[in-house]
């Protein structure tokens, strides 16, 4: 397991600029449904970290947050970003 400190200070999401554990403090100091608690923590409406973000919002609301999960989810977001990104410049060439 990673240190919970180091996950807690992943970027949950490029747009919004924030970080696990400031994604876990609106969750839980919000009562809005997920698609507005989402815009809290994006500050925009695109899809890009809805995976990770959903998975932390009904983490919050079972009270239990598994960090391996949420490390595990944003490591897979940036490989399928990284494998986007890779398969755009092929094409340009």
């Amino acid at each position: 397991m990673q240190e919970k400190e180091k996950i807690l200070e992943m970027e949950v999401c490029e747009c919004g600029q924030k970080n696990v554990a400031q994604a876990i403090d609106i969750f839980q100091n919000t009562a809005l449904p997920f698609k507005k608690a989402k815009k809290l923590v994006t500050e925009c409406n695109k899809s890009c970290c809805r995976g990770v973000l959903i998975k932390l919002y009904d983490m919050n609301q079972y009270g239990r947050f598994d960090y391996d999960e949420i490390a595990y989810l944003i490591k897979q977001r940036h490989e399928r970003l990284k494998r986007l990104s890779e398969g755009s410049s092929d094409e340009d060439e």
